[in-house]
């Protein structure tokens, strides 16, 4: 039987649904008024630092004048770290492949202990603005450059799908056009990030965290309760394979095991917080060098509820419609719209419910955009514009002025990247996939500055550049299959059996009528290499691993190994001891 091209078309189940009495959700004007609320004080905010706050140099438009408390400073890192894509993709995830992800938070309490003990005292000791600072400091100015524009381009690559996920949210509950809802969200953040700085970053990022833990947490006990209760979730659960955390398979090409979480994971987190700017940024800001540690605490205490609450949330969903996919019944078209889908379905006739919900999965969107939209002006002004201005006492003035204009700027150009990103597959996957591109090659080269004094700037360099391009062609490749249908996780099993009985909301039925699904030829399609089938999370650890073992071997080969000479300021007290 020739199979290749051959479409196999079935009609869903959702048919038997309509002839009942469906719900009548509507997102009322309480949601849209909490909704608003949110939008209204973060340009508040944002208004309020722009005028009753200094802003006329690059040290307060960057780092608040290095006055900023710990625990401010705290929670706008978690809030960056955990984004929309965290709050939408991570419950889809245990929905469909089960709760390991529950893992995740022992690599970011590991991160967190790296960077405090490893990373941060060398930025504190240099006295260094950025990162990369570091970089020309240890190796060369030309390396610096090349890390900032990987560092740029990732940057804007990972903002457009920040906005994507509350946009797709709001569209999947409203009604409203996405393509309508981004440009709003995006300007809103764009004006107070730009006229407020880093103080009104991290301020609004404080705020909208107690929206995002509001609306998860809200959410989590409604579904707790709409699914029967604790005892009836954790039996179906258990019973559905969701509960399965601890998968010990030692296979890199595994989606999600014991082993990336902890081990593929860990390399992920200490490259984006440890030598991350957005982050590094916020550290730095801290007035006391000794509030560090309680700094660092506190993010990992938020990251791990944050990471319990949504893997609860990805379990209650799945105790909801263990008998009823909506996925497979055709209900809603995409994967990534099951969260919004399951708000409305136990909370869309409470009025303001599925404004919480909305204004929660915003918040955290707006506030990892916002960090790096600030990160992003600064690091641009320090290591390509800077040397350019010339020393005058109006210097400072304008560089906080040229800073406001790169932000806008940049947050124009991911208004327009972000129609690109509906078409590139689930949220989960872009949002690990597209870090792993730059950031293993960047911790690969910062790793060899603080540990390895006898690498030297040729060494370091290509070292990131030949890990960069292999990264690239890996990722490139498994998307590429990926989009052919060739690389697939299979989900664990869903069922169907009972959805006769189940009455969906009408106002998720508008374009469920038929599902379809292409079947390739077994003979004709080509085997990916294994090298594509790599898990998402060990992509970080094999970009790192490249550059390193790259920057040796050319170091040794062209006899850097035995001229280098490293000062003992640039060594990571770890090496030094």
């Amino acid at each position: 039987m020739d199979l290749n091209a051959t479409t196999v078309k079935s009609t869903v189940v959702v048919t038997m649904v309509l002839g009942q009495a469906t719900k009548s959700l509507v997102f009322g004007w309480t949601d849209y008024l909490l909704f608003s609320a949110l939008l209204g004080l973060s340009l508040f905010i944002g208004v309020f630092f722009a005028f009753c706050s200094k802003q006329d140099s690059a040290a307060e438009y960057l780092f608040g004048g290095k006055k900023m408390g710990y625990f401010p400073v705290a929670v706008s890192t978690v809030a960056s770290m955990i984004s929309g894509a965290s709050l939408i993709g991570f419950p889809t995830e245990v929905y469909q492949y089960g709760s390991q992800i529950i893992l995740l938070f022992v690599s970011f309490a590991l991160g967190s202990v790296l960077t405090a003990c490893v990373f941060m005292p060398v930025y504190y000791k240099l006295e260094v603005t950025s990162t990369y600072e570091y970089l020309e400091l240890r190796f060369s100015p030309n390396l610096r450059y090349f890390a900032s524009v990987m560092y740029i381009v990732s940057l804007m690559i990972y903002i457009p799908l920040v906005v994507y996920v509350p946009a797709l949210a709001f569209s999947q509950i409203s009604g409203a056009n996405i393509h309508t809802i981004t440009p709003i969200l995006s300007l809103v953040c764009i004006t107070y990030t730009t006229i407020g700085g880093v103080k009104a970053v991290i301020w609004t990022d404080t705020i909208q965290f107690i929206f995002t833990l509001g609306g998860l947490f809200t959410f989590m006990f409604l579904g707790v309760k709409s699914a029967g209760g604790i005892a009836s979730v954790w039996k179906i659960a258990d019973a559905g394979g969701r509960l399965d955390v601890f998968d010990f398979d030692p296979s890199p090409f595994a989606r999600t095991t014991f082993w990336g979480l902890i081990i593929g994971m860990t390399f992920s987190n200490v490259s984006s917080v440890s030598i991350g700017q957005k982050y590094v940024q916020r550290l730095l800001s801290i007035k006391k060098e000794s509030d560090l540690a309680k700094t660092l605490l506190w993010v990992g205490i938020g990251c791990f509820i944050i990471v319990v609450a949504v893997s609860i949330t990805g379990i209650t969903m799945y105790a909801r419609y263990a008998s009823c996919d909506p996925i497979s019944a055709g209900a809603i078209d995409k994967s990534d719209k099951i969260v919004p889908y399951y708000i409305m379905d136990i909370a869309g006739d409470l009025p303001g419910l599925p404004g919480i919900f909305l204004a929660g999965i915003v918040s955290s969107a707006l506030s990892t955009m916002s960090a790096a939209l600030n990160t992003l002006s600064g690091t641009i002004y320090e290591d390509f514009i800077d040397r350019w201005i010339p020393e005058s006492p109006k210097k400072d003035a304008k560089a906080a002025l040229i800073m406001k204009g790169i932000s806008f700027l940049i947050g124009l150009i991911t208004i327009a990247l972000i129609f690109l990103i509906e078409h590139l597959g689930s949220i989960f996957e872009m949002a690990m996939s597209l870090r792993s591109v730059v950031e293993g090659p960047m911790l690969g080269i910062f790793l060899c500055g603080m540990f390895l004094p006898r690498v030297g700037k040729r060494g370091a360099l290509w070292g990131g550049i030949v890990s960069l391009l292999i990264m690239a062609w890996i990722l490139g490749g498994s998307k590429w299959y990926s989009s052919q249908g060739k690389l697939k996780s299979p989900t664990l099993p869903m069922s169907t059996e009972n959805c006769s009985a189940i009455s969906f909301p009408a106002s998720m039925l508008a374009n469920a009528t038929t599902t379809s699904t292409t079947i390739p030829d077994p003979v004709a399609a080509d085997e990916p290499m294994l090298i594509y089938k790599i898990s998402m999370l060990y992509l970080v650890m094999v970009g790192t691993v490249i550059a390193v073992v790259v920057a040796v071997v050319v170091s040794w080969t062209t006899g850097e190994w035995n001229t280098t000479e490293t000062h003992p300021d640039l060594l990571s007290p770890v090496v030094k001891r």
